[in-house]
């Protein structure tokens, strides 16, 4: 399977090529950094034949491909097998295998045989399984102490499939007093913790009675049990045959604000036969490295990564931020067109004048960003990495904006002499800067960080096109992009020959901010690595002075258990937060390598 995977990639490389010889853009090169040259990088970057540059799509690989030929030109070394490409496989969709099922069963033989996608559908959190169990309504399948509601209260599921609806009982209301219970994960998380075998998730009143797509997303995780949709109009006849009207046990829960939840196999006789396939599927995509090797025999084995993304959003997705009905290219010519024309800008003039060079350049185009970090972290925990002695990583991403000379650099508190070198440099050029210390944040630097490397992040701003369709290469300020990317070449340049490599240094964190959002009042200081696909809650690293930090929790570490909770992936983590309060300490499982630790931390105030 391998062999085949790797024979098709290579194909669609070679079909690839072929089609980009035949539309190469026609240029004017120049070994300096031009607004020109950048505006036509972008322009090809993001122009509607690339679709978005999704990882894996035609679109993608048409992106990687023309970098690696615009490598290939200044003259950079491949970083690998004589190729620029460092390929992997990243999961990038769900598909429905061959195996799913679904029926209810009752004692005198009758049933109700559904069809897949028509009367219902496994949700993107589900694990595959096989059930033949016994059936509980649980109403909303909330559990909130504080409002004096349980919906788990007085029933036992354990062993059983429960069906809940979407919503709260007040999700209609002004005032939705459980609106932080209503996110569907908290749901599953609450039934998993009833120890019930499998989930009937059923659209309430106030919804149209419609099924989901089955759509890859960070948050397609595996819960740990089977998870399904089944049309309301499915599931009403169960109901009728107890002379019940779903439909009124659902406003008697809004207007009493109680639970009604009860044994429905045990009433009836009704059980379900369910049986959950859901793929992953993956597609071949991977990072771009180039390499200027330096001149000093010494300093050469020293090395700075230049980087950014180049993928997008292909035709939108979860990410997208566009409102339209109608699906559209997010040409991404900002995000990031912009960033990845920059290296290529950098990588050109680096090589040019590569005697200056003292210690070494990996210019790098990652892909996955948009998906979370997924390119920069494969790289970040690949071989390649291990191999290479690197001392600091720059990153660009979304450059291409630039208003009022305004540029804002991210992770100058990563190294002690970071905001004097940036000050002196801008003495030439005159930005209005603003410096935010910490090495994490929502780009690739955080994988590099995460290693204990110093870290700069270059960025012109957000704008409203931010992550929608219109966000196209006319838009773009190449001169202020020129202004922003000769500065960066100068301060490699600095780095490449100075005495002494960038020192490393932790932030501390800021007290007024966390990662953690939304309903959460708790504050651990982990940070996600979205790229692991392990069962668990895999963390990338930990803040500076965080409760993460002071309990012992390391970068590396696979959280399984939080309290009494287990932890099969980040959404755990997050509803397993909210049950908690600042001061509480916590006991938390960890793997580390090949041991099983326990660490106790004293949570934080968000």
């Amino acid at each position: 399977m391998k062999n085949l995977k790797k024979i098709v990639f290579l194909f669609l490389i070679f079909t690839v090529n072929l089609v980009f010889a035949q539309n190469d853009i026609d240029k004017v090169r120049n070994n300096d950094i031009t607004k020109e040259e950048i505006y036509e990088h972008i322009k090809y970057l993001a122009s509607d034949k690339l679709e978005g540059r999704f990882p894996g799509t035609v679109g993608g690989t048409l992106a990687m491909d023309y970098i690696s030929k615009e490598f290939k030109t200044y003259g950079l070394t491949p970083y690998g097998d004589s190729s620029y490409i460092q390929p992997f496989d990243m999961i990038t969709d769900l598909a429905l295998g061959e195996k799913n099922y679904f029926k209810f069963l009752k004692s005198n033989d009758d049933y109700i045989n559904l069809k897949i996608e028509n009367g219902w559908i496994p949700l993107r959190y589900t694990s595959n399984g096989n059930l033949f169990s016994e059936l509980a309504f649980v109403g909303y399948g909330i559990s909130a102490p504080d409002l004096n509601y349980d919906d788990y209260k007085g029933i036992n599921v354990s062993g059983k499939v429960v069906i809940f609806f979407t919503n709260s009982p007040t999700s209609n209301s002004k005032e939705n007093i459980f609106s932080k219970y209503e996110s569907l994960y908290k749901k599953i998380s609450i039934a998993r913790d009833n120890k019930a075998a499998g989930i009937i998730v059923v659209s309430d009143y106030g919804t149209e009675d419609e099924l989901p797509k089955l759509v890859y997303s960070l948050a397609s995780r595996n819960s740990g049990i089977p998870v399904v949709k089944v049309r309301r109009t499915h599931v009403e006849p169960i109901f009728n045959n107890m002379n019940l009207n779903l439909k009124d046990i659902q406003n008697n829960i809004i207007k009493n604000l109680k639970p009604n939840s009860f044994q429905i196999s045990k009433k009836s006789g009704w059980t379900v036969q369910i049986n959950t396939d859901v793929e992953q599927v993956k597609a071949r995509t991977g990072n771009v490295i180039g390499f200027i090797e330096g001149s000093d025999p010494v300093l050469k084995n020293e090395v700075i990564v230049i980087g950014a993304h180049y993928d997008h959003l292909g035709w939108g997705g979860e990410n997208s931020l566009y409102e339209g009905k109608d699906k559209k290219i997010h040409h991404g010519a900002d995000d990031n067109a912009s960033g990845s024309a920059g290296v290529m800008e950098v990588a050109q003039k680096l090589s040019a004048n590569k005697d200056l060079l003292k210690r070494s350049v990996l210019l790098m185009c990652f892909t996955g960003e948009e998906e979370g970090l997924i390119g920069s972290a494969y790289f970040a925990n690949s071989p390649i990495f291990s191999k290479l002695n690197i001392v600091t990583m720059i990153n660009m991403d979304m450059i291409g904006r630039m208003e009022n000379e305004k540029l804002i650099i991210n992770g100058t508190g990563t190294s002690s002499g970071w905001v004097n070198e940036l000050d002196e440099l801008n003495k030439k050029y005159s930005f209005t800067m603003s410096y935010i210390p910490d090495g994490f944040g929502p780009s690739d630097q955080s994988s590099f960080y995460s290693k204990n490397l110093p870290v700069l992040f270059f960025f012109t701003g957000l704008h409203p096109d931010y992550h929608k369709p219109s966000d196209t290469y006319d838009k773009i300020n190449s001169e202020g992009e020129a202004k922003v990317l000769k500065f960066v070449y100068d301060l490699t340049v600095d780095i490449s020959t100075a005495d002494k490599k960038p020192d490393f240094t932790k932030v501390a964190e800021n007290k007024d901010k966390s990662q953690e959002t939304g309903p959460v009042k708790v504050y651990v200081g982990t940070i996600p690595d979205f790229s692991s696909n392990e069962e668990g809650y895999k963390i990338s690293g930990v803040k500076e002075g965080s409760p993460a930090e002071k309990g012992g929790i390391i970068a590396g570490d696979l959280m399984i258990k939080f309290g009494t909770k287990d932890i099969k992936n980040i959404y755990d983590y997050t509803a397993a937060l909210g049950e908690y309060k600042p001061g509480d300490e916590v006991d938390i499982v960890v793997k580390r390598n090949t041991e099983v630790v326990t660490v106790k931390v004293t949570l934080g105030k968000k």
